[in-house]
Order: C-alpha cells, then sequence, then structure tokens
C-alpha cells in the first residue's frame, strides 16, 4: 500500500506546499495583512495557517471584534441552557460554529499544551481540579482567540509573561 500510494502522497505534499506559499504571498501584498498576520504568529499556538483563517473570518479586523465575539464565532464558548429561571443541564458550546475554525484552534491548542509551560500548566491544574479533557481544551481555544485579539488591539507581539512555579 505504501509503495503504491507513495506518489500520490508526495503530489500531495508538493500541492500543500504550494497553496501555502501563494497564500503567505497574498499575505505579503499588504502592508496591514501582513503586520496583523506576523502579530498573530507571535501567539502560542497560532500557526500560518490558522492566522490567515481568522485574518479571512475576521475581513483582518476591519469590524473591531471583541475576544468573547470571536471566541463565541469559533464555538469555543460554554453557554447555560436555561428557559426562564430554571436551568436545565450542564453548559454546552452552540452548534452554530466555524467548524474549521474550531478545528485548526484544537490543533494549536494540543501543540500549545505540549509546547508552551503556561499552557501546559493551566491543563494539568483543570484536569486536577476534575475538569473532562474537552472542556479543558476549549478553554484553552478561548485563551489563544482572547489573546489573538489582544494582541491586534494592541498591536505589540505576545509577550510571555509566564513564570513556571519552582
Amino acid at each position: 500500500m505504501v509503495k503504491l500510494n507513495k506518489s500520490a502522497i508526495e503530489g500531495l505534499q508538493k500541492s500543500i506546499k504550494l497553496i501555502e506559499a501563494a497564500m503567505v504571498k497574498t499575505v505579503n501584498q499588504d502592508a496591514n495583512v501582513l503586520r496583523n498576520y506576523n502579530l498573530k504568529l507571535s501567539v502560542p499556538g497560532v500557526d500560518k495557517i490558522t492566522a490567515i483563517f481568522i485574518l479571512c473570518c475576521t475581513s483582518n479586523f476591519a469590524i473591531k471584534t471583541s475576544g468573547k465575539q470571536l471566541a463565541s464565532y469559533a464555538g469555543v464558548v460554554p453557554f447555560e441552557h436555561s428557559s426562564g429561571t430554571s436551568v436545565k443541564g450542564r453548559n454546552k458550546v452552540r452548534f452554530m460554529a466555524n467548524k474549521e475554525l474550531k478545528s485548526l484552534l484544537t490543533m494549536g491548542a494540543l501543540s500549545a499544551i505540549n509546547a508552551y509551560p503556561e499552557f501546559k500548566d493551566y491543563y494539568e491544574r483543570k484536569m486536577n481540579e476534575g475538569k473532562k479533557h474537552l472542556q479543558v481544551l476549549s478553554a484553552i481555544k478561548n485563551k489563544m482567540l482572547l489573546k489573538v485579539v489582544s494582541v491586534i488591539n494592541q498591536q505589540k507581539n505576545y509577550e510571555n509573561k509566564y513564570k513556571t512555579a519552582c
């Protein structure tokens, strides 16, 4: 199977590299888009594809979007299920979310947990508190989006001020 599909896999990998190069070339054509793109790349867990996808979803933040709005759009904010004064069930995320953005953020959050002590410590702390894996993952995705909006609003690269506990 590997021998049969080797040329197809190599062709797909080559196509992916060409498409990524074309996307970066498009981003490089506008100075404002390039600046916001580079700011997003400074946030832990955000890679080239995620940064470009957020640029497309927000029209390069042409309309001021808050972190809560972007997180809600991505479907990482839990909402209370209630009717009037009665609360029915636990908090849930809405099914009407941008699934592509959510999946990109999931991959970024998983890599952030492995690569950045800030997210790793947060993940371990929440798991020890008894939270479920997907709840903590959604919280990390939310944190990532809040940081993205923050660096765009401040027009400054993300500064990691996290100090690990000794």
